[in-house]
């Protein structure tokens, strides 16, 4: 079992192994932990400060989301007050010549501050990041406290090892942290499957009808297969008149494909697959289920091991492959591309290209605040050689950073379909009457659409027309650097049109850009704990080959073998402790005129600001009929930008 403890004899020697592993990776453990920031880190590491367990929330029907409980309220800013004289956005072709002189003096400081290179190929990066950039006082207290609190976790375990030798083991991981829920409930088949639909991934799901291939050339399984399956899951006796042809038809049947994979490299002694997972929606007695049906562990039918709820021991081992998959998928693809490194360039685009006063450069500014110093730290320390990604996941370095590039190409060459719509659209997971519980869709799309009406009602303050959107040459040169490739000196997004021309592009293109930084960051981001911080709900790696046979494991406790000993389980716990965080006390639009100083827009910000706080309300009743809370697009947990 990678690095268990079982081979040493006494407990006084498994402690001394322990303590000699870990001391020996510590390095990069400690780099990691600077992710969170405390100087004196070491004191911490191995001091007698041990802070007790957090209580549960009285409420049952609270959310239990993760460990941001545990930093304290002090941190939260205080409301600024509007100043005596506020300066007014405005667009650069309406200002006098003087005003336009000292808008391109501005600008050209701020090029020689934000000069730009290259992280991958396809994503543009700061070259030195600027003091302005630096985490504020409250998000740095809340990084100390953070590390405290992982750090005497860590010392806990340690003092107090315990061999891994069955799934509930693991949760000796946690002696001072919360205990994720989902240590409780991660083998129920249903648990698994509501992972899709609320967890913290579920931009995988997609309906078979919107897929580009054939599911019976692409997957392995009979319609006997499926009967049996939804036999067992039902109750009943075999049923006959449900094929996958017309559950097909029905637009009953979904797949998580994570194709992406197959080209991934893994590491020596750790191995991998890119499987495909079949679920079929179905309502039994007026009771909302997406059943998994089968989880193929490889894209090659017949060849690739396919494994069913009938399969007992096997079908677990399957689902761990699948969670595995997904948390790569997630990692790489979905959290580090698609959000944190496809918002960085526009963020470098926007305070290039418009002056600090434009109106564009005012909305924008508090969503694109820490990205930057948080994707600097990643560099140095999560991506880099001997980093979190390097020790936690099982593909080589370079093949996780191409995984990272594909993320962001795919983003940055279908921009447009990163409007949520759209993507549900796309995917096939529109259909409430379908999906009847899809919290992920459900939330998302009110905040979606009081986003989209915030930004629609902040353009028109400042763009009387569709002639000054033309007019306004700020706002071309932003929109042309963004769209230009990489290769030309641009910053990628090649999918925007030849021309911006009217202010219903710019909402669009401004909605979207909101909505990842924020929203969108937020639910694959800030739930992260209560999924991934236990290992037996979901691996980052397996430490045995994936099986092409069944019938070879007799029992649970027989997959530890395939489960990370104790360097990469401490990692992992403490990784997804800091990424999985939201360390910005500031919640989603509390940003007030740290910003906003012209009084119509901080009309309209109040105007979302009180439909925020009715979506809350709104949430909460719907997470009290659900049968898992789901805390993701709770605007007072969201963040306004990609801090963590």
């Amino acid at each position: 079992m990678g690095e268990n403890l079982m081979r040493s004899p006494t407990p006084k020697q498994r402690r001394q192994e322990l303590i000699q592993k870990y001391v020996l990776s510590r390095r990069t453990m400690m780099a990691l932990m600077t992710v969170a920031f405390t100087p004196s880190l070491e004191t911490l590491l191995f001091g007698e400060n041990k802070p007790s367990k957090p209580k549960r929330p009285d409420n049952p029907n609270a959310c239990t989301p993760g460990l941001e409980t545990l930093l304290s309220d002090e941190n939260k800013p205080s409301k600024l007050n509007q100043p005596d004289n506020p300066i007014i956005p405005s667009l650069p072709q309406q200002d006098t010549r003087a005003d336009q002189q000292e808008r391109l003096l501005q600008l050209g400081k701020t090029r020689e501050e934000y000069q730009v290179g290259l992280r991958l190929p396809n994503s543009a990066r700061v070259n030195t990041v600027p003091p302005q950039e630096a985490f504020s006082e409250g998000y740095n207290n809340n990084r100390a406290i953070l590390s405290e609190k992982i750090a005497a976790n860590q010392q806990a375990f340690l003092q107090n090892p315990k061999p891994f030798q069955g799934f509930d083991d693991y949760a000796a991981l946690f002696p001072i942290l919360p205990l994720p829920d989902i240590a409780e409930t991660f083998r129920s088949d249903d648990v698994f499957a509501r992972q899709r639909l609320s967890g913290c991934n579920p931009m995988e799901l997609k309906n078979v009808l919107a897929l580009d291939y054939n599911l019976r050339y692409k997957f392995g399984i009979t319609d006997e297969i499926f009967q049996a399956v939804l036999s067992k899951t039902r109750g009943r006796k075999r049923i006959h008149n449900k094929t996958l042809d017309s559950a097909i038809r029905e637009g009953g049947l979904f797949v998580t494909d994570y194709a992406v994979l197959d080209s991934v490299k893994s590491k020596e002694k750790q191995y991998l697959c890119a499987p495909i997972a079949l679920y079929y929606a179905e309502r039994i007695r007026g009771d909302f289920k997406l059943i998994p049906i089968a989880i193929q562990l490889g894209q090659v039918p017949g060849e690739s091991l396919l494994c069913t709820p009938l399969d007992g021991v096997d079908w677990t081992l399957a689902k761990l492959i699948a969670q595995m998959a997904d948390f790569y998928v997630n990692q790489l693809y979905r959290h580090l591309g698609q959000t944190h490194l496809v918002i960085e360039p526009i963020a470098l685009a926007t305070v290039r290209e418009l002056a600090a006063r434009h109106p564009v450069n005012v909305l924008l500014k508090p969503h694109l605040e820490f990205t930057i110093a948080i994707n600097s730290l990643a560099d140095q320390l999560l991506i880099n050689p001997g980093g979190a990604v390097d020790i936690i996941l099982p593909g080589t370095l370079e093949s996780s950073l191409k995984l990272s590039e594909t993320g962001v190409s795919e983003y940055f060459k279908n921009f447009n379909n990163f409007a949520l719509p759209t993507n549900l659209r796309q995917r096939g997971v529109d259909n409430s009457y379908i999906l009847q519980d899809f919290p992920y869709r459900d939330d998302g799309l009110l905040i979606w659409n009081a986003l989209e009406d915030y930004v629609s009602r902040y353009i028109e303050i400042y763009y009387k027309s569709n002639r000054d959107i033309r007019e306004d040459f700020e706002l071309q040169n932003w929109f042309q650097a963004l769209r230009k490739p990489v290769s030309e000196g641009g910053f990628g997004i090649v999918s925007l049109p030849a021309s911006l021309t009217n202010r219903d592009q710019l909402i669009d293109i401004l909605t979207i850009i909101i909505f990842t930084a924020g929203p969108q960051h937020s639910a694959i981001a800030w739930i992260q704990y209560q999924y991934m911080a236990f290992i037996p709900n979901i691996p980052g790696a397996l430490y045995q080959p994936i099986p092409t046979t069944k019938g070879k494991f007799a029992d649970e406790n027989s997959l530890t073998s395939f489960l990370p000993g104790v360097v990469p389980s401490l990692t992992q716990v403490q990784f997804i402790s800091l990424v999985g965080t939201k360390r910005d006390p500031k919640t989603f639009t509390d940003f007030g005129t740290n910003s906003f100083q012209d009084p119509q827009a901080i009309r309209v910000l109040r105007d979302l600001q009180n439909r925020l706080e009715s979506i809350e309300k709104r949430i909460e009743i719907l997470n009290k009929r659900r049968k898992e809370c789901y805390p993701a697009f709770l605007p007072s947990r969201m963040s306004n930008s990609i801090s963590g």
